[in-house]
């Protein structure tokens, strides 16, 4: 893998959230994780798990739509349907491309925040120009007619850092697909893409890591091996303009709140050892010393008291069997096994495989509407209802908070799904977005 050293900027921007968070300004539910006596409940599994194939790791050649080539009417394609396009879609965006060492997803075009109308000028690609993106997220105030106050960062759902147990900042950039530029009033072109990736700073190079090197300012011992921690992959279709939106972690991120795991050997990034063990045998709420999911209330800098972390909703999906039609039982049973296989395939590639590394990396959860409909309506959101990723909404996991909150699809508007398309058309096809109601 070419290692690429390039000097980066990190700008602390008053912003609202980027391309994967919430700008609206209603009051934020308060941090910290929620309903940590879920009940456990048994899944009621369909006769087979969801099936995945090798295939989509070593040769891997993604739909354009959900169920593939000859796909089930729209509204009648099945939940594993939409995980399996998920996976496919992972593997295609992480394979290795030419001689560079780079990998697809980093050839897509780089988001630059404080720049209007990108998609006028040469678009700014590859690993050394992602470096320069690379941003902290911060607070974020807003003007009185809800218009951020200055062009949108890519931060996360409640603007403030994220801190490792090493007490380093966590990193993010926003990747996208060119045919976004191709976006009209109208909506946006099939398989347009965007992807938000988050990364920590590694003490050494690990293999366990899928990883990048970059000098950071600020940091005293330049330059820095980046590891990847977490990615938003979101993509829409022709019958499913409202985006699926899938997210994938580092296994040794944070373990669920409920029914914790145990630690990994290496420990969680995101979690002390002596809050681990107090979570394993207290449960959250035997432990009010670690303020688990809990915002640091210090101004964002390069270091930070380190975050204690775990995840509300394993697999992004709340307790209950069913929710407003959604059914929790086939979403969790789906993920699970989906995520078995996987494992199972990346185990057996040999250490010297590219893609070897990603059996480090799971899909946690996924979202989507059924029929691709508007999201205003809770009753027609499926999947995970509670989806989130722990290095990017960490502070924003709640009951049916999820994707659709902050990144809500409508008809009429349909570009406003995104939160950086505005600064890459021009105002009379991207306006800049207002107050979203639900």
């Amino acid at each position: 893998m070419r290692k690429s050293k390039v000097s980066l900027g990190i700008f602390f921007l008053l912003v609202c959230i980027g391309a994967f968070a919430c700008t609206r300004s209603e009051t934020q539910p308060k941090p910290g994780p929620v309903a940590t006596t879920q009940p456990s409940t048994s899944p009621t599994p369909p006769q087979q798990p969801c099936p995945a194939e090798a295939s989509w790791i070593t040769t891997p050649n993604p739909p354009t739509e959900i169920g593939g080539p000859n796909p089930p009417p729209v509204g009648n394609e099945t939940n594993c349907q939409f995980y399996q396009f998920a996976y496919q879609w992972f593997f295609a965006m992480t394979q290795p491309v030419g001689t560079s060492g780079e990998r697809k997803f980093e050839t897509l075009n780089v988001y630059q925040p404080n720049k209007t109308n990108q998609c006028a000028v040469t678009a700014l690609t590859g690993r050394a120009n992602i470096a320069k993106a690379l941003f902290v997220r911060t607070p974020k105030p807003t003007t009185n007619d809800f218009v951020p106050v200055v062009p949108e960062d890519i931060a996360q759902a409640t603007g403030t850092p994220l801190y490792d147990q090493n007490g380093n900042v966590v990193l993010y950039y926003v990747l996208y697909s060119p045919n976004e530029c191709q976006a009209t009033a109208s909506g946006y072109l099939p398989n347009t893409m965007e992807i938000k990736a988050s990364w920590r700073i590694l003490k050494s190079a690990d293999p366990a890591y899928y990883t990048m090197t970059a000098t950071v300012a600020g940091l005293p011992n330049n330059p820095v091996t980046l590891g990847l921690v977490g990615l938003h992959l979101v993509i829409n279709t022709q019958l499913h303009p409202e985006f699926v939106w899938a997210t994938f972690e580092h296994v040794n991120n944070a373990p669920n709140c409920t029914n914790p795991q145990a630690p990994p050997a290496a420990g969680w990034s995101f979690l002390s050892s002596s809050c681990a063990t107090c979570l394993q045998q207290n449960g959250v709420n035997g432990c009010p010393q670690c303020n688990f999911n809990v915002a640091p209330t210090t101004p964002p800098g390069i270091t930070g008291p380190a975050t204690q972390v775990c995840r509300v909703y394993s697999d992004g999906t709340d307790p209950g069997s069913m929710t407003n039609g959604n059914n929790n039982d086939t979403n969790r049973f789906n993920i699970d096994t989906l995520n078995s296989q996987i494992a199972g395939f990346l185990s057996q590639l040999p250490v010297t495989s590219p893609m070897s590394v990603w059996k480090n990396y799971t899909l946690v959860s996924g979202l989507w509407t059924n029929g691709g409909v508007p999201s205003g309506g809770a009753d027609v959101q499926r999947g995970s209802l509670e989806a989130a990723n722990t290095t990017m909404e960490t502070f924003y996991q709640q009951p049916s908070h999820n994707c659709f909150s902050c990144h809500n699809y409508v008809q009429q508007t349909p570009l406003t799904v995104s939160h950086i398309v505005s600064d890459l058309l021009p105002p009379s096809i991207a306006p800049k977005r207002v107050k979203e109601t639900k």
